[in-house]
């Protein structure tokens, strides 16, 4: 049955990369990346013998337990291990609950991650070879680690597949303290005391604390036992053997569930028109209300928003804090040339509901605009109050014409490169319900050189009024700030209403092929 099962996981993944030559290329890098980071780990475990017990404890510990949590927080940012196979898709056949779960768990060691998750924790064992008693040890406990991985990932995936909105908003805050993991991390560094004596002594203790812990106790029981903390030992596997089974027994309660009564996409529930009776009426009203409630109530367009809201505070933090200066003034200028880019797949959002879209006779200007609008109407006031802070927390308010140029016309160049590419690109994404960052193998690769080509574009239609603002900073004062705000308006409004008729056009005469698209990638 794992076989069976084993061999569809990789048939409908050799299906989908054979069907994208690009994807197949995606894969491939994904996977040499992974052999890289498997050869660095290698490497260092053969080190790691020479800094002493302590020292192998210490790092095995910590590392043991950020794999722990790195494979727990997959499913929330990375659409699990594995997105060919789940429980809800295994429903129909005549499988029990333990045989779904024994064929999830292999699916999860056979992926890219899983194979060399359990290498990479296998090879610990290098880690123990000069303390017998470890040695001995690590023969239960790494198998039992790198179980612990693949189980803790199936569980935390079964819950955020079924649990709606609070996974969603879930998943966003995960994602928003993935963003801001340095600025969280220089502030651990100091809590903990900076560099030097005390700063070590606290990390032991961290870490000390960290392996009675579920993520870190599995860990531990090696260099207890070669320390000759044999009781310690003892409660600490105790703990992994107990976290093992929760796992167990949540998952099952979840793959039972999924299997009984798999997730079903329900129809919208009827009430008040909302932003469609307070817009405009016609093709282009109509697409613009639609737009700006995806924008403003679809968690996969409002992780898109956090980004933009943090990004600031990067900036910050990469500058040491010193928010006074000039060079501050310009930390919202990249917020807004990501956000006009965020819909360059629009359409692939829709799912195969576009099929409604094109029934409804809508001509692709109409299309293109209202589309277009709605982006404008959610992200062009965020982009002004980002701009009006940055610049204000700069003291320099002389550049607040070019900034604003530069950021709005950045918003819409972004927008009008959108109306057109998303007018025939279409790639996997998840659909409405689905978890937020779901993804498909090899498809990162894909979408990163997508997006980079059109942020390169995008950049370009920036460049005159960035350089403005910078002369205006530098030298040439406040007409030159002026100045930019007047040619990025220009810019980014000719390169909206360009992008509104050439993609309209190509929305006109392949409305039918881009649906074609849409379905064959909707569901995967």
């Amino acid at each position: 049955m794992v076989a069976t099962v084993l061999r569809l996981r990789f048939r409908i993944l050799g299906n989908q990369l054979a069907s994208s030559p690009w994807q197949l290329v995606g894969f491939v890098f994904g996977a040499l990346a992974a052999l890289g980071a498997l050869s660095v780990a290698l490497l260092g475990l053969v080190l790691l013998p020479g800094v002493g017990l302590d020292g192998v404890r210490l790092v095995m510990t910590i590392v043991g337990a950020l794999l722990v949590v790195g494979w727990a927080v997959a499913p929330l940012v990375a659409g699990g291990v594995d997105t060919t196979i789940d429980a809800a898709r295994l429903a129909p056949f005549p499988l029990s609950t333990r045989q779904v779960m024994l064929a999830l768990t292999a699916v999860g060691f056979a992926g890219v991650p899983g194979i060399v998750t359990g290498v990479g924790v296998l090879a610990g064992f290098i880690a123990w070879v000069r303390w017998p008693v470890a040695l001995a040890a690590a023969v239960v406990c790494l198998p039992l680690a790198a179980l612990s991985c693949v189980l803790v990932s199936r569980t935390v995936a079964s819950f955020t597949t079924r649990a709606g909105r609070l996974r969603n908003a879930f998943a966003l805050v995960v994602f928003g303290l993935l963003v801001m993991t340095g600025p969280i991390l220089t502030g651990l560094f100091e809590l903990l005391g900076g560099a030097g004596e005390q700063f070590g002594d606290r990390i032991v203790a961290v870490v000390g604390g960290i392996s009675w812990t579920p993520v870190g106790a599995v860990w531990a029981v090696p260099g207890d036992l070669a320390a000759g903390a044999y009781g310690e030992a003892a409660i600490k596997f105790a703990i992994a053997v107990g976290t093992v089974a929760a796992l167990w027994l949540l998952w099952r309660r979840n793959v039972r569930a999924a299997v009984l009564t798999p997730p079903r996409r329900t129809a919208a529930r009827g009430g008040r028109l909302g932003w469609f009776g307070i817009l405009p009426t016609g093709g282009t009203g109509a697409t613009w209300a639609r737009s700006l409630k995806y924008w403003l109530g679809d968690p996969r367009y409002l992780r898109n928003l956090v980004i933009v809201v943090l990004l600031p505070g990067l900036f910050a933090f990469a500058a040491g804090g010193l928010v006074t200066s000039t060079p501050f003034a310009f930390a919202g200028v990249l917020p807004a040339v990501l956000l006009g880019l965020v819909p360059y797949v629009d359409v692939a959002f829709d799912g195969t509901a576009f099929a409604t879209v094109l029934a409804t006779g809508i001509r692709g200007r109409a299309d293109r605009a209202g589309r277009l609008l709605g982006a404008l109407t959610a992200g062009g006031p965020l982009v002004v109050v980002i701009a009006v802070v940055t610049v204000g927390l700069s003291g320099n308010w002389m550049l607040l014409p070019g900034v604003l140029g530069t950021s709005l016309g950045a918003l819409l160049a972004g927008l009008g490169i959108c109306a057109v590419s998303s007018a025939f690109l279409v790639i996997p994404v998840p659909a409405s319900g689905d978890n937020i960052f779901k993804r498909v193998p090899g498809q990162g690769f894909v979408v990163g050189l997508a997006f980079f080509g059109l942020t390169a574009l995008a950049g370009l239609l920036t460049l005159p009024a960035l350089a403005l603002t910078i002369a205006a900073a530098v030298r040439l004062g406040p007409l030159a700030s002026w100045a930019a705000l007047l040619v990025g308006l220009a810019i980014g409004a000719g390169a909206a209403w360009g992008g509104i008729v050439w993609g309209g056009r190509i929305f006109d005469r392949g409305g039918a092929t881009l649906l074609a698209r849409v379905r064959a990638t909707s569901g995967y």
